[in-house]
This record gives structure tokens, C-alpha cells and sequence, in this order.
């Protein structure tokens, strides 16, 4: 979105704040020039949220939004430096060009489904295991007294509360009666 399309309610000083403190975000945390209008923007986003707060009894506008427009950088910086999200721990990006059997292409096409399966959390193993999984799954699963095994199997499709109504009884009660003494069954299964 075009920032000074955006920003004509403001003042040239703020303008002027909110482009020098966008500019200092660049070579830190991995922000890049191409990244300053994302900044800008949402600095400007943040100045409007908290317009509503602003009481000039207490501050100048200038001071209000100096205090904001600080405040939000070092939130970004904050946002891109924690552990989930660190961009130093980016070892390459999946857009990368590289070599592969049939020439160059981006990485994203060489990797595995399993390994793209892993790194989104939708796949927790390989797929030649998946197959000895299910088998010690419905091993367990035969084992399990009845009214047990059926609380698992509608575990299998759909949530607790809908496996509760199911049931007929309380989300609550249900998983007191059912869900420990199902991970103590299949705890053998998964961990192996």
C-alpha cells in the first residue's frame, strides 16, 4: 500500500520520524531496504491504533508519537529476533535456485514430501515407518476395552468436544475418563 497515501493525516515531522526510524531497522534483525514501506506501514498503523490514547494535556503530539513510533521499532526488532523466528537460524531459503538431477531449480521442488512434512509439523515420521506405526496403533487399539477403544476411534475423527457429544457426555468428564488412560495405552505406540 502507498504510505503517503496513507499518512496525510500526519504532521512532516511524524512523517519525517516514522521514515528515519524505518531506515534504522535496515541491517538489523535481517530487515533489508526492500523491507522499509512494510515497516513504514506498520508503524503508521500503530500511530493510528493508539491515536485514541493521545491527551495533550499530558505530552505534545511530536513527543506521543516519537514515544509510539520508538516503541514499535523495538517491537519488530523483538518479534524478528525471537527463537521461533530468528532469522539467523535460516540456515537457506526455500526460494534459493540450486543444482539438482534435473538442473537448476528452487529448492522447495528438491525436498522431500516427508522432510516438507516434518518442517510444517504435519508429519512427525518418515514414510516407511508409517506403515509400522498404524500396525502397533491397532494393536493397542485391540487391546483397549470397549468403551475405551471407542473413545479412541472417535479420537481418529474428530475433536474431544464432538467425541463427547458423541458419547453423550460432558467434554469435561470425557476427558477424565478416557484421554489419560488412552496416551498411558498409546504411549508404548508412539514413542517407539
Amino acid at each position: 500500500m502507498d504510505t503517503d497515501r496513507q499518512n496525510n493525516g500526519f504532521n512532516s515531522y511524524i512523517k519525517r520520524l516514522v521514515e528515519y526510524k524505518a531506515q534504522g531497522l535496515v541491517g538489523k534483525a535481517g530487515y533489508m531496504r526492500g523491507d522499509v514501506e512494510d515497516i513504514k506501514q506498520e508503524m503508521f498503523l500503530d500511530l493510528l491504533k493508539r491515536m485514541r490514547k493521545f491527551d495533550p494535556a499530558k505530552a505534545s503530539l511530536s513527543t506521543f508519537a516519537d514515544r509510539v513510533v520508538s516503541r514499535k521499532a523495538c517491537d519488530l526488532l523483538r518479534h524478528r529476533q525471537a527463537d521461533m523466528r530468528d532469522w539467523r537460524r535460516e540456515a537457506f531459503s526455500l526460494d534459493e535456485e540450486v543444482e539438482s538431477e534435473e538442473g537448476v531449480t528452487l529448492r522447495h521442488d528438491v525436498i522431500g514430501r516427508d522432510e516438507a512434512g516434518c518442517r510444517k509439523g504435519g508429519h512427525y515420521r518418515h514414510g516407511e515407518e508409517v506403515p509400522s506405526v498404524k500396525m502397533d496403533v491397532a494393536e493397542a487399539l485391540a487391546g483397549l476395552p470397549s468403551e475405551l477403544r471407542r473413545a479412541a476411534e472417535l479420537l481418529m475423527r474428530m475433536s474431544v468436544s464432538e467425541a463427547a457429544r458423541e458419547m453423550g457426555i460432558p467434554r469435561g468428564t470425557f476427558r477424565d475418563r478416557y484421554l489419560g488412560p488412552l496416551r498411558e495405552a498409546m504411549r508404548g505406540c508412539i514413542s517407539g
